[in-house]
């Protein structure tokens, strides 16, 4: 599953921490689907994925979606908007049973009593940073195919090193900013370099030590 939300958040945390998550937090059910925020709303509060995972995306006026990340268990979302008091930039579905705990603007204030939350929080603020800076160089520096090469390998860095990566390609294509079809030309360059296979709903990383030596010599 692609995602770019970085750390975990619960992953940083001692036992006591998360206790104290857990004692200032909502928690809600959604089934496979469910719509938990809309672009344009205003309610504000950070949410933390417990289990399942929530699909972050911008709905077009067709109808489709344009895919912005997946977040996955102990990730947290939405926290921005309390500090800049806007509305919610994002479409949030949820992908298969989902539980999500909430926090509003007073149990926020709440968990910022407690340093280690603030440093956990701080840190992967800081790592979500600096991704979309290196994303955002990306873009405009590298060939998309490069560009791809380098999603992948993140993918499967973060993936615990599984070859097989699920996927949409339209979810690929949605995060490089790019068209289903220049996607699919460049997998097509990447297959004929014997670096990728693509399956159903799946892309396989058939050599990704070799993939990560050629991406060195074009970036």
């Amino acid at each position: 599953m692609v995602t770019v939300a970085g750390e975990a958040l619960l992953t940083q945390l001692s036992p006591e921490s998360r206790a104290v998550l857990r004692s200032l937090g909502k928690r809600h059910d959604y089934e496979d689907g469910a719509l938990i925020h809309s672009r344009g709303d205003t309610g504000h509060g950070m949410k933390i994925v417990i289990k399942g995972a929530v699909r972050l995306c911008l709905t077009k006026p067709d109808g489709g979606h344009t895919f912005i990340s997946n977040i996955l268990p102990g990730q947290h979302f939405g926290d921005v908007v309390m500090f800049r008091g806007g509305v919610r930039t994002h479409d949030a579905y949820a992908i298969g049973r989902t539980v999500i705990d909430h926090y509003d603007k007073a149990a926020f204030d709440k968990l910022l009593a407690h340093p280690e939350l603030v440093s956990a929080l701080y840190r992967i603020t800081a790592l979500r940073l600096d991704g979309a800076m290196a994303m955002n160089d990306d873009l405009r520096g590298l060939a998309r195919e490069v560009h791809l090469a380098k999603v992948l390998l993140s993918q499967w860095r973060s993936n615990g090193r599984k070859t097989e990566i699920a996927c949409l390609q339209e979810d690929l294509a949605g995060m490089l900013g790019i068209s289903n079809m220049t996607l699919s030309k460049c997998l097509g360059k990447l297959r004929d370099l014997g670096f990728v296979e693509t399956r159903y709903r799946a892309i396989l990383l058939r050599d990704p030590v070799a993939m990560r030596a050629w991406l060195q010599s074009h970036s």
